[in-house]
């Protein structure tokens, strides 16, 4: 029996030639009704890959010409249309972190992301939904936080105030906690008015840089330095945990000005914080600046763009990749000095946190040990 093969998602999407001949079609763009399209094909006994898919909107098919792309699918335009993920599948433990998505798409456009690339426009979940949708989470499935991976879920400031005022109304703050994404040019007290009812176990904010240069490059503008602290500080006052994300290695980043990210980090109240190299993503503009500087190319090794890939990874860098690596470890020297200090705290205030926080470590590693038995027997 031949299983059908496919995938879906935001590299196929911005780059539909790339798709290797191991997958008899893609899907490219919004997924849900190609996905009905597609089993109802299989299931009348359609076969998979065939020229027959071409009445099927949202594919990429192989041909002799090469890849062919059919009629793109209208996005959905009212979201609440679409059923509540099925978790059961997920085999969720109980007392772990889970994710939901309440909207689709970005009102901002930087060089590093490629969400704007596929989406023309953000679209929302309505707060009645999205409060129906956090409450089956914790009935079924009972977790310790809910993340929003949303781009920005701050972005629809009235639909903000709904979502708080009705988790509040239900009492849902009282039985998880959250965290989402947030932008330091939209952060002033009004919101976090707002979001104090709320749980937050963490807000994250793409903060990117320590040197406006960079800032500017990475984020096309609108946004300074002194908005990305005072935002930080706004939060750190109402108790409320931030972590921060930074990019170092663009293209013409000096040493000097990665270490200005590096003491930007040293001088604020974060909780905590990442550091990525920049990756040139597809559908991105640093995408096409790497592909400009051959650097990428269609059929190039995946691998090397991976997150974890450090020592193989392509660099914009001018600065040698040795040094970068250097640079790099100074921020992850500082990110262990601040978790420890975030774990002592919290563990001194609330002793059975700490215990809660093992059993969750506990429970990841016994998944992580049932998924590769798994695969192991295949």
């Amino acid at each position: 029996m031949k299983i059908p093969v496919f995938v879906g998602g935001v590299h196929i999407t911005l780059l539909p030639e790339s798709l290797p001949k191991a997958f008899d079609f893609g899907v490219y763009g919004e997924g849900e009704e190609t996905i009905i399209d597609i089993i109802n094909y299989l299931h009348s006994g359609g076969i998979s890959g065939s020229s027959e898919m071409e009445k099927i909107n949202g594919l990429l098919l192989h041909t002799d010409d090469g890849i062919k792309l059919t009629e793109m699918r209208t996005p959905i335009q009212n979201l609440d249309v679409i059923p509540f993920p099925d978790r059961n599948l997920l085999n969720i433990p109980i007392g772990q972190t889970t994710y939901m998505f309440t909207s689709r798409g970005c009102p901002y456009k930087c060089a590093f992301c490629a969400s704007t690339r596929v989406w023309d426009n953000i679209r929302w979940f309505s707060a009645e939904y999205v409060v129906n949708e956090i409450k089956e989470v914790i009935e079924k499935h009972k977790p310790w936080a809910i993340s929003f991976y949303d781009d920005l879920f701050i972005a629809n400031f009235k639909r903000l105030e709904k979502i708080v005022e009705l988790i509040c109304t239900k009492g849902l703050h009282k039985k998880v906690k959250f965290s989402f994404a947030c932008r330091s040019n939209l952060v002033n007290e009004r919101l976090i008015e707002v979001l104090k009812p709320l749980n937050i176990h963490m807000v994250c904010m793409g903060l990117e840089s320590g040197c406006q240069r960079i800032l500017t490059y990475l984020k096309g503008g609108g946004i300074t330095v002194e908005q990305n602290q005072r935002a930080v500080g706004l939060f750190s006052k109402a108790k409320i945990n931030i972590q921060g994300t930074f990019i170092i290695g663009s293209p013409d980043e000096t040493e000097e000005e990665i270490i200005q990210t590096l003491n930007f980090i040293k001088r604020s109240s974060l909780t905590n914080f990442e550091v990525y190299l920049l990756t040139p993503l597809p559908g991105t503009p640093i995408w096409d600046e790497a592909k400009k500087m051959r650097l990428v190319a269609n059929n190039m090794d995946w691998g090397k763009l991976a997150v974890e890939n450090k020592e193989d990874k392509i660099i914009l860098s001018q600065l040698p990749k040795k040094q970068l690596l250097e640079l790099y470890k100074l921020f992850m020297h500082e990110k262990r000095k601040r978790k420890v200090r975030y774990i002592v705290k919290t563990g001194m205030k609330n002793p059975f946190w700490v215990f809660k926080k093992l059993k969750l470590i506990k429970n990841r590693l016994k998944l992580n040990d049932k998924i590769k038995n798994i695969f192991a027997k295949k």
